[in-house]
Formats: structure tokens, C-alpha cells, sequence
């Protein structure tokens, strides 16, 4: 319909209705948040709940059942304790990314004031660990860290090259230099195992450059499977000499099925973590040395750089933390400064 209205008339309707339309534009870009300021002001609340005592952290171990995952949580726990926070501890039951990956989605619903995650595969979690990232969340990666650590917070682990150089070392000492070696890993992925295996075949090859080291077996951290993995590898080399069991449950596995096929004195075991089983097995010779881990700082430390991200002091975190590992074999098992370093089934 023509307009009757004067031009001046026009032109003020449409000055005010420009006007219009750029005021709303301005609100609605104000209510629109970069991912930026997202994390800001997650951080500027943060603050707010520690005033209040209200932070709550959450653990997602590699796996949940696991001691050295339980060890972790105690020392955990202590630190929570000492700073007056909340700690959940939250996981699967099994070394496996398909089942922690769901864990880790279904507690960002839960608007944790930070996560503490032993990632099961460095790459798997990295998009799950990005959504915390952009909702502000601080995330402290354990044990394991992700292949692209740029997003993370903090990383806590143990030297796993210079465990790994150490398990070679011992073992090809008992050995006496020759003969074939297994290596029973976890899973392919896991940032320590990879670091591990990486400090061990570069120190025999070093080292020790007539052992011969065999095709690595994934075992997934389960006793029976390392166990069954050994079998078999007992028949299909006579001359195996060694087992470099790269995570607790693969230790147990492999000097179980030596002892069931009658070789413990023709085939030597080195290990890495310190669980009741394993150790049992150190102290009775199965095990010749184990690569024991801290597992009680590396929780305390990360609650502590939690805390610390969460309450706007990141000037105290350090970014990167390797702790030194502690050398277990059968000979100093009965030493108190080193059996504290055991894994717990429970907190004490």
C-alpha cells in the first residue's frame, strides 16, 4: 500500500526502525558467547564456589578396579580433603576408550569444576577433553596424557622412557645378553605403554644387541590374555629368555604362565606397577624387578593444580611434571622406603 505519510514522516519511521534493528542486533551479540568467553566466565565462577566451598572434581582412572587407579584415588582423596574440595571417582571397569569415552561425555552434564582424566587412547579422548576445554572446564591429565597435550591443563605422569630403559638393563643382565625377549604392552595408544616400550627397546638395542625382541602383544591390561599370549609364545620360541610385562596385569600374566610351563628358571620377568598380586610375585623370584610408580602424588598433585586452575591461580601449576620412578626387585621388596610405594586395594 503507497504511504500517505509525508517524506520527513517517512524518514523518521525509518530512522527509528533502523535504530530498532541495530539495538537488537547489539543484544542478541551480547548474548551469544565465544568460546573464550565461556572459559572466562567458567573461571570468574569457579572462583566464586571455592569461596564457598563448593568445587567438585571429578577422576576417571584408566580403569576403576585397578590398585594403582585406587592408589591414585587416595592420595586424591587426602588432597581434597586438605583443600576443603569434592572429589568423584568415576570410570569403566576395562582398559578400553569405546567404554570410557561415554563416561567422560555423561559427567561434562554434571558441570564439574575440573576433570582429571587418565585418557585410555592419547588420540581417542582428545575430542571429548575439547568439550570440557570450550565449557571452561580445567582438565589434568594422569598416568597417560593425549597425543596433542596443547589442550590440557597440567600432565602428571612417571619417566616411562627411563622405567622402560631400566626394566631393559635388568632384564638383559639376567639374561646374560642373548636369547629372544616378549614384550606384553597394554593397549595400542596408551601414551605410557608406547613410551615404555620406546625406553625399553632403545636401551637392549643399546645395550644388549644379541637379544632378539619378538613381534609386542597387546593384552589389554588382562591377566589371562598376557598369560595365554606367553603360552604361546613359550612354544613358538624355544629359546624365549625374557618377558618385559609393561603394566602390572601383563607381568602377573606372563610370570604365571612361565611357572605353569615349568620355565621360571629358564625365563627371566621384568615389570612395571606395584599391585598386591604382582608384588607377591616379586617377592617369591616370579618377578625379578618391578617399575614402580608414585601413584599417591600424582593424585595429590592433581587435585592441587585442579584446585589451582579452578580458583585463578595458574601461576602455581607446573605444566609438565615427570615423577621418578622407584626401582622394586626381590632382593629389596621387604625394605620399608620402598614397599610404601605398593599399590592399595583401599584407603587407609
Amino acid at each position: 500500500m503507497h504511504s500517505t505519510l509525508p517524506r520527513s514522516g517517512r524518514r523518521v519511521r525509518s530512522a527509528l526502525a533502523i535504530g530498532a534493528s541495530v539495538a537488537l542486533l547489539a543484544g542478541l551479540s551480547a548474548c551469544v558467547e565465544t568460546p573464550e568467553q565461556a572459559a572466562e566466565n567458567a573461571a570468574a565462577e569457579n572462583v566464586d564456589q571455592a569461596a564457598s566451598g563448593d568445587l567438585t572434581f571429578y577422576l576417571v582412572p584408566g580403569l576403576t578396579t585397578h590398585p594403582a587407579y585406587l592408589t591414585m584415588y587416595c592420595g586424591a582423596q587426602k588432597q581434597a580433603e586438605e583443600l576443603g574440595v569434592g572429589i568423584e571417582y568415576q570410570g569403566a571397569t576395562t582398559w578400553d576408550p569405546s567404554q570410557q569415552i561415554p563416561v567422560v561425555q555423561a559427567l561434562l552434564a554434571k558441570d564439574p569444576s575440573a576433570l582429571i582424566l587418565t585418557p585410555t587412547d592419547g588420540t581417542a579422548l582428545a575430542p571429548v577433553v575439547k568439550q570440557y576445554v570450550n565449557a571452561g572446564i580445567p582438565v589434568i591429565a594422569t598416568d597417560t596424557t593425549l597425543a596433542d597435550p596443547s589442550e590440557l591443563t597440567a600432565e602428571i605422569t612417571s619417566s616411562n622412557e627411563q622405567g622402560g630403559a631400566a626394566a631393559a638393563d635388568a632384564l638383559g643382565e639376567s639374561i646374560g645378553g642373548t636369547g629372544s625377549v616378549a614384550i606384553i604392552s597394554g593397549a595400542p595408544g596408551a601414551t605410557t605403554d608406547e613410551a615404555r616400550v620406546k625406553g625399553f627397546t632403545d636401551r637392549m638395542a643399546a645395550e644388549f644387541p644379541d637379544v632378539k625382541l619378538l613381534e609386542i602383544q597387546y593384552s589389554k591390561s588382562n591377566i589371562s590374555t598376557a598369560a595365554s599370549q606367553v603360552q604361546a609364545l613359550i612354544l613358538a620360541n624355544p629359546d624365549l629368555a625374557g618377558v618385559f610385562g609393561v603394566n602390572g596385569n601383563s607381568a602377573t600374566g606372563a610370570a604365571n604362565a612361565i611357572a605353569q610351563a615349568g620355565k621360571k628358571a629358564d625365563i627371566h620377568v621384568a615389570g612395571y606397577d606395584a599391585e598386591p598380586a604382582t608384588v607377591k610375585l616379586l617377592e617369591d623370584g616370579s618377578i625379578e624387578i618391578l617399575v614402580v610408580q608414585d601413584f599417591q602424588t600424582e593424585g595429590r598433585l592433581a587435585v592441587q593444580y585442579a584446585y589451582d586452575a579452578a580458583t585463578g591461580n595458574d601461576s602455581d601449576i607446573v605444566r609438565n611434571t615427570e615423577l621418578e620412578n622407584v626401582i622394586a626387585t626381590t632382593e629389596n621388596a621387604s625394605d620399608p622406603e620402598i614397599s610404601k610405594y605398593f599399590y592399595k586395594e583401599t584407603c587407609e
